[in-house]
């Protein structure tokens, strides 16, 4: 874990780029539009999109069409924690152990994993995009 710390991992790149996409919109007073968000973090403007997409069919961003549109964020920072974006964005590319041959280790690797995602969950929880903001530098 201390490793990741000094790297200054991000972790998966979809969960960043949403983390970093509602710092933006949480600490803009206008309407930002994707490709502007995209220029911002250095990204894809439709990989930003789908991002933006996916959260806002779940209630955490409103999109507003047309020329002058763009993204708003609809809930107030401090409400939204960093486990929900995670868990509404989440990849289901999980691999069940029984779905591999067996060498006879899957179910331990299994576990072990499974325990280590809900401690990271579990960090998650305990931090919301209003803490983000705070500790920006």
């Amino acid at each position: 874990m201390q490793l990741l710390i000094q790297s200054g991992d991000l972790g998966p790149k979809w969960f960043h780029v949403a983390l970093r996409a509602i710092v933006l919109l949480a600490a803009s007073n206008e309407l930002l539009k994707s490709n502007v968000i995209a220029e911002m973090l250095g990204e894809d403007a439709t990989f930003v999109r789908k991002i933006l997409a996916k959260l806002a069919e779940h209630g955490y961003v409103q999109t507003h069409s047309g020329r002058y549109g763009g993204y708003r964020l609809n809930k107030a920072p401090a409400q939204i924690t960093m486990l929900e974006i995670y868990s509404v964005l989440g990849n289901d590319n999980e691999t069940p152990y029984w779905s591999v041959p067996s060498t006879g280790s899957e179910r331990f690797i299994s576990m072990v994993i499974a325990k280590a995602e809900k401690t990271f969950q579990s960090v998650l929880a305990d931090y919301t995009i209003q803490d983000i903001l705070d500790n920006r530098s």
